[in-house]
């Protein structure tokens, strides 16, 4: 991203308001990011919120569901948690929702733990990996940037994910270094 200089910021000040509006219409016209932006700032508000919300969840649960049928499923599913992650990681960049990225997180996780719990434990731990990253992800995520109200909350999910992993995947370094539950 350019370091925006004095000179740049004091020509885009001199920008008369109309082109201003005709230049921010095109951006948000080719970049996604720039609408959703301007439409949770200044459009709908939290209904563009519900709305992102929402097409992400989508989104995250149709990645996991429909992985590619050829090759390994390990491996495909490592690519599709990396896919969803980077939606999730889109919503999170937009609104700037702590609890409502947890639950996408939470989201995706019960699809790979509800579907694919079989899959942990092979000799594709690129698979396990995965899991266990966004896994981590998640706790970091409840323990320090929540507030201790949402705990109650994310507890229960939370200790079924970490008892998961630590049956199929504790071989990993990285999964035996995890908690074993949320306290």
């Amino acid at each position: 991203m350019p370091r925006l200089s004095k000179e740049f910021k004091q020509a885009v000040q001199g920008i008369p308001v109309e082109e201003l509006q005709k230049l921010l219409m095109q951006f948000a016209s080719k970049n996604s990011e720039i609408y959703d932006l301007i439409n949770l700032k200044y459009v709908s508000g939290n209904d563009a919120e519900d709305e992102i919300f929402e097409e992400i969840k989508e989104k995250v649960e149709d990645e996991i569901c429909f992985i590619g049928e050829r090759g390994i499923v390990q491996k495909n599913l490592a690519k599709a948690i990396s896919k969803a992650v980077g939606h999730i990681n889109y919503f999170s960049k937009v609104t700037k929702n702590k609890e409502r990225e947890a639950e996408l997180l939470v989201c995706l996780l019960d699809e790979v733990f509800e579907n694919y719990t079989e899959e942990l434990g092979t000799c594709w731990t690129v698979f396990d990996s995965k899991v266990a990253i966004t896994t981590n992800r998640l706790y970091n995520h409840i323990t320090k940037k929540l507030h201790e109200d949402y705990l109650i909350e994310f507890t229960e999910p939370m200790n079924r994910f970490l008892s998961i992993l630590h049956a199929n995947s504790n071989h990993l370094n990285y999964v035996y270094g995890m908690p074993k539950t949320m306290n």
